[in-house]
């Protein structure tokens, strides 16, 4: 379908520069909201009949999205939208909100699911559990200005902190609820970084395809006195997110 900023254009309108760049807004507009979700546009020849324009009026556009930053060409293979990587250190003090506010985003974090449950083996290893102790189970998604970023699962003893279910779906977060249930602080033991293909309902959940892999974060965060509080997993995308790691003095 030919879009309406095109559909009643007349003939000295849809000339020269002001049809190339009404074909780069369009697109720009698209890019933005998320439109080529797999990260790849159309065929030259495909966008030129969509737009009913000549290749070279389509490529006056497509150069100025790469001029932007929005688009880049990989020769053979086609034009990809250009997604600047967001910053994620990976420290003793690892903090999802800190560390965005921190390149002026907004972070939020939705609570997917949470209950109590029997830990696995590798969750009470982690933990320094018994297999099959209780362990409270938080599920949540996360975003930086509205855009998903990863979704996480969260493991903490349930002795310490059976409250912690209900608190959360309270809204409270987990920070918090930590801190009141004692746990002033807490830092990161160890992260481990793997990659791995994305479930149907975690690719739904970051707005991308089942086919794009993801960095898997697995960590263990203990209290000040060395506790483990916390095993987690943090499923990011892998086209979104750049983990970065911070040299620190062993304290």
């Amino acid at each position: 379908m030919t879009p309406d900023v095109f559909r009643h254009a007349a003939p000295a309108q849809r000339s020269g520069a002001a049809v190339w760049r009404r074909i780069a807004d369009t697109l720009s507009s698209e890019i933005r909201d998320g439109r080529f979700a797999e990260g790849r546009l159309p065929a030259e020849g495909e966008l030129a009949a969509r737009f009913h324009v000549a290749r070279h009026t389509l490529r006056q556009a497509m150069q100025a999205l790469q001029d932007e930053g929005l688009l880049r060409v990989e020769r053979g293979r086609g034009t990809f939208v250009q997604r600047s990587l967001l910053a994620y250190p990976l420290s003793r003090r690892t903090r999802f909100s800190e560390n965005f506010r921190r390149q002026g985003l907004a972070p939020a974090q939705h609570l997917l699911s949470a209950g109590i449950e029997a830990a696995d083996a590798r969750v009470a290893a982690e933990l320094q559990l018994a297999a099959g102790a209780s362990v409270v189970r938080i599920e949540s998604l996360s975003e930086a200005d509205g855009q998903p970023l990863s979704v996480m699962t969260a493991w903490y003893p349930a002795d310490r902190f059976a409250a912690l279910p209900q608190r959360v779906q309270d809204g409270a977060s987990t920070t918090e609820v930590l801190r009141e249930l004692g746990v002033a602080d807490y830092l990161r033991a160890h992260s481990r970084v793997t990659s791995r293909m994305p479930g149907d309902e975690t690719a739904r959940l970051l707005r991308q395809p089942p086919t794009r892999p993801l960095l898997c974060v697995a960590s263990v965060d203990v209290d000040l006195e060395g506790r483990p509080i916390k095993f987690g997993e943090t499923l990011f995308c892998g086209d979104r997110i750049e983990l970065t790691v911070d040299a620190e003095t062993p304290s």
